[in-house]
């Protein structure tokens, strides 16, 4: 598995490690709880699924066949612009690359892989990270100049650039950062890595016309959840901001969508969330933006994500959740996310804080029609997919300690694109 490899190269602490194994391990069993609702009219009931996680999750998140994926071929140079994502998003970095391996690169993608020796060395490593930081205090700059908010530039810049909709799951994002302050709450002295997490709406603004009255209500419903999340995000933010006991650790902002500052959010941040729930839709091509500027990414088992693992390694990225033909069996058997509730209490508090209106204090109905959504049918399977995600971001923080490993896994992210 990949958090396997990871330990194997950093030393990363076994408890970690066998935390996280066992989470994935006992989830299945806990899902077959006796449900709240009856069971489907077929009759069926939802199979046990350690078999299926614990057998095939390894060669479901890098077998395309067994995936059933008809993936993009590697070589993707026409597809691709590194003078609008490198040399005008992140000179600094373009600028280290050609002064390493010549300016070859912008026509001829294939000579990134030139850095792969390199992503070792401690002299170019360090020159990564000054890179990296120096970065980040640009960016720090232009927010406080735009929306007058300081962030800590110390800390890890979590990037989650997506449409802002049901179906990319930032509320996945949202109830880790309530655990996560939860933590911070029970036991204000505890060592959580200080974060920064960036929200941003990549949603495009001037819909096409709409063609019938079915469109323009679904277009109304996505537009209603769009305005909830995002006040939702904006509203943490402030009250995560004014407690004294989590602002230093955790800063939660969101950033309306701009070009300039896009591409600075790109060459600033440290990790992209990309959780999406697992699907077969077309691949994203977009997604090497991120890749490129040396940001890991934090992906679930879609076929965008598993594409873009076999391009930077299975290594050089976090995956999680659960896989397509797992999604297909909770559709075929039913789900009932009413049960995670249930039995998982970092799901259950991060909920309840949710449902207290502690983080909308001025919008005190606002997350009940969030949660209503979520422990109704939860469309996008974000409470299925929760413990997973769960692990792996407590992965993410374990392995940015280690900076060698970070920045060996960050350059070898650019040094894949070809």
């Amino acid at each position: 598995m990949v958090i396997e490899s990871i330990n194997s190269r950093t030393g990363i602490s076994s408890s970690l490690l066998q935390t996280t194994q066992a989470t994935l391990a006992d989830l299945p069993r806990r899902l077959n709880a006796p449900s709240r609702n009856p069971t489907p009219n077929n009759s069926k009931t939802l199979p046990l699924l350690p078999r299926s996680i614990e057998r095939n999750r390894q060669q479901w998140s890098s077998d395309a066949n067994i995936l059933k994926l008809e993936l993009p071929q590697r070589t993707l140079s026409p597809n691709l612009n590194p003078r609008q994502w490198l040399l005008t998003g992140n000179h600094r970095l373009a600028r280290l690359v050609t002064a390493t391996i010549g300016d070859r690169w912008l026509t001829h993608l294939e000579d990134l892989q030139q850095l792969t020796p390199l992503a070792g060395d401690p002299l170019f490593q360090l020159q990564w990270q000054t890179i990296k930081q120096t970065n980040k205090q640009a960016f720090a700059k232009a927010l406080q100049r735009l929306q007058g908010i300081k962030i800590n530039v110390n800390s890890l810049f979590d990037l989650q650039l997506q449409p802002i909709c049901g179906h990319q799951r930032q509320l996945l994002n949202i109830l880790h950062i309530i655990n996560l302050f939860d933590r911070l709450k029970q036991n204000p002295g505890i060592d959580i890595l200080p974060r920064t997490f960036i929200f941003g709406d990549a949603s495009v603004l001037q819909s096409p016309e709409i063609d019938s009255a079915v469109e323009a209500s679904h277009s109304l419903v996505s537009d209603i959840e769009r305005r909830e999340t995002i006040a939702l995000i904006e509203s943490l933010g402030r009250v995560l901001a004014a407690d004294p006991d989590v602002c230093d650790k955790l800063q939660v902002i969101y950033v309306p969508e701009s070009a300039a500052l896009t591409n600075q959010m790109f060459a600033a941040a440290d990790v992209t969330q990309q959780i999406a729930t697992a699907t077969t839709e077309d691949v994203d091509l977009g997604e090497l933006k991120a890749a490129i500027n040396g940001v890991i990414s934090i992906g679930s088992l879609g076929k965008t994500n598993t594409w873009l693992q076999q391009i930077v390694g299975a290594e050089n990225c976090f995956r999680f959740g659960l896989a397509i033909p797992e999604i297909a069996l909770f559709k075929e058997y039913g789900y009932d996310p009413y049960n995670y509730y249930k039995h998982y209490p970092q799901i259950r508090q991060a909920i309840d804080w949710l449902l207290s209106g502690h983080f909308t204090p001025d919008a005190p109905g606002l997350c009940k029609s969030i949660v209503d959504k979520l422990m109704g049918t939860d469309e996008h399977m974000v409470l299925a997919d929760y413990m997973f995600y769960m692990a792996c971001q407590s992965l993410v923080s374990e392995t940015y300690r280690h900076q060698a490993t970070w920045t060996h896994m960050s350059i070898m992210n650019v040094a894949g694109v070809k």
